[in-house]
């Protein structure tokens, strides 16, 4: 991997996360990659179903990047996240923590924490 982990994180949240880019996603995630939300067992299909599923109900999405902790092969990141729901027009806000676990410079494995509960799989 080129760069740092901390520069990894930096990059998957402004090349993936921030603009909802499913197309990005390879670039970041194995094609096996785990993902943990509540009860969820999450696969790469879904994180690409979720970027596009975000794409048409988030207007104005913010990121505002509280804390990144990096390791070698592993990093946590804590942010708040807002938009504005397309369906009603309201500001959502939420408290998000990913951690992440990273095999040959790519996410192998992900828990996704929040203070909202929310389906994961939602699908365009």
């Amino acid at each position: 991997m080129s760069g740092t982990v901390r520069e990894f994180a930096l990059r998957l949240m402004q090349e993936v996360w921030m603009p909802f880019d499913h197309t990005a996603v390879p670039r970041f995630y194995h094609p096996d990659a785990i993902g943990h939300h509540r009860a969820q067992v999450l696969t790469l299909d879904d994180v690409v179903n979720r970027l596009r599923w975000d794409v048409g109900n988030f207007a104005d999405p913010v990121y505002d990047i509280r804390d990144i902790v990096a390791d070698t092969d592993r990093f946590a990141i804590r942010f708040l996240y807002s938009c504005t729901l397309i369906a009603s027009g309201e500001r959502f806000v939420t408290e998000v923590n990913y951690f992440y676990r990273l095999r040959e410079g790519r996410i192998a494995e992900f828990w996704l924490l929040s203070d909202t509960d929310f389906d994961y799989r939602q699908h365009p």
